[in-house]
């Protein structure tokens, strides 16, 4: 079925009451690298410092504390679990490049560091009627990607994004499913740029601009946008 948009459930938009999930479909092409992303890449350290982020600092960094501060609230010492943004950031300032994963994956991922925001991606075919984000289940299962058959209990205060037949990315952003995760086969991407919070780094809005503009240059088309909740 088409992809019907995201939703915030009321108990999470009661407890983050700034949360805002902004989301960009678009038809992709998934390749091993692209040149245009291999530059972001070059680029990374540089625009953290633009930011005045550094590795003795990036704790402090008014988005990294708060998101530090959710992870807390989901039962997880942040120290060991850290948001996508900052796992990713911590990689660029302690000179271990980014992962590569593919251009896609890649490219929004840069963007996650350059804005310090939270982004991610989903294969469109493999939604499950409407994605949501939400309080996990007691009992409920996580299958995370990159892991081979691990699976992982979720807590009922870890917060995720799921649809309606499994957990597609745990820990709001902190590790996708391999159930749903973008690979070489995945033609139609949906991706997620949110924050619990008001950002400082950068707005919503404009990490959905950079986000649209970069996967069009990497060969996608982006198609539609939108963005729920904060009031």
């Amino acid at each position: 079925m088409p992809f019907a948009g995201i939703t915030i459930t009321p108990e999470v938009a009661r407890d983050y009451p700034d949360a805002r999930v902004g989301w960009l479909l678009a038809d992709v092409r998934v390749e091993r690298e692209h040149p245009y992303v291999e530059e972001l890449k070059g680029r990374l350290a540089r625009d953290l410092a633009s930011l005045g982020v550094t590795d003795e600092n990036l704790a402090l960094h008014p988005d990294i504390a708060r998101w530090r501060a959710v992870y807390s609230d989901m039962g997880v010492k942040p120290s060991k679990f850290r948001s996508s943004p900052e796992a990713l950031a911590r990689r660029v300032l302690k000179g271990k490049g980014m992962w590569s994963v593919s251009s896609v994956v890649d490219c929004y991922d840069c963007t996650s560091v350059s804005t310090l925001l939270s982004l991610g991606a989903h294969d469109a075919e493999k939604i499950d009627g409407v994605m949501t984000l939400r309080r996990c289940r007691a009992g409920e299962k996580f299958f995370p990607l990159g892991a081979g058959d691990e699976v992982i209990e979720a807590d009922p205060r870890n917060i995720a994004y799921a649809d309606d037949t499994k957990i597609c990315c745990w820990l709001w952003n902190h590790r996708d499913s391999r159930l749903a995760s973008v690979t070489e086969g995945t033609r139609e991407a949906v991706f997620i740029v949110d924050s619990a919070f008001v950002p400082h780094a950068t707005p919503i809005e404009r990490g959905l601009d950079i986000l649209w503009e970069r996967i069009a240059k990497i060969g996608g088309t982006p198609k539609s946008r939108g963005i729920a909740g904060g009031g």
